[in-house]
């Protein structure tokens, strides 16, 4: 009998440092609920109710991804699929923009170009003119 008492007080061992390696695992997650501290017995009736109006928020309805990509400012940040797919919309038109913008530039330049070069030119031939009379 002295055998079993050892083995189940081993068992119970190894399970109470596998429940400590659980709650501290809890502990450390971002989104641990209060509900799961065992310090907090508190009932989750005594929360206020959450309306409808107030839970249709669109962001709380998609499941939640991390985002990892280097190209946004929500480094670690957890962001909603839908949200991290508008973002890439909006980048993505916002590059679109960017180089329109840049095609433009790059035409507004050779215009005013053509234009100086036009407008040198018009001034050598009116000024050539000038030195010339008609008799």
């Amino acid at each position: 009998m002295d055998l079993s008492i050892s083995a189940l007080t081993s068992k119970i061992e190894a399970m109470q440092g596998e429940l400590v390696e659980i709650q501290s695992y809890i502990a450390r997650r971002q989104e641990a609920s209060s509900s799961i501290d065992r310090h907090n017995n508190k009932s989750t009736d005594i929360h206020h109710r959450t309306s409808v109006a107030d839970a249709t928020n669109r962001g709380r309805l998609v499941p939640k991804m991390t985002s990892d990509m280097s190209d946004t400012h929500y480094h670690g940040e957890e962001i909603s699929a839908d949200t991290y797919a508008t973002l890439r919309r909006h980048q993505f038109n916002l590059e679109s923009l960017e180089e329109r913008l840049q095609r433009i530039e790059n035409t507004t330049a050779t215009m005013k170009e053509k234009w100086r070069r036009g407008d040198e030119a018009t001034r050598d031939f009116t000024d050539s003119t000038k030195d010339t009379k008609v008799d």
